[in-house]
């Protein structure tokens, strides 16, 4: 996987695990993990770098997905962490990032950025 693909992939985590911040739960170990993470949003990079102007079936189906698996605080957290540092390594359209979880049918309490503290994340 490119540098690219992961830092997109990262954004879009990011945005499926802050989401999961409403629900929160009982703090156990994450069980969720990086790869896993990024495995999930690979059908995304083709939105997330500009080349598609929606994201695809696929795509979504893996924001929801990831949303779905990230039912805990501890999770939602890792999540995030995972989609920092992939964020970090690939260039991605923030734009393209922050609009995913909406045009995925899913909305977030907060704006996705790739500074965000995921230490805030419950």
């Amino acid at each position: 996987m490119t540098t690219k693909a992961i830092s997109a992939l990262a954004v879009v985590l990011l945005a499926a695990a802050a989401f999961h911040q409403q629900l929160a739960a009982p703090a156990r170990a994450a069980y969720i993990t990086c790869p896993a993470v990024l495995q999930d949003m690979t059908p995304c990079l083709p939105f997330l770098q500009g080349g598609d102007r929606s994201p695809s079936a696929g795509c979504c189906a893996g924001v929801r997905s990831l949303y779905e698996a990230a039912d805990t605080i501890a999770e939602r957290r890792a999540t995030c962490e995972c989609l920092k540092t992939a964020y970090l390594q690939v260039q991605a359209q923030l734009s393209a990032a922050q609009a995913l979880p909406g045009d995925c049918g899913l909305s977030l309490p907060y704006i996705i950025t790739p500074d965000i503290d995921c230490n805030t994340i419950e």
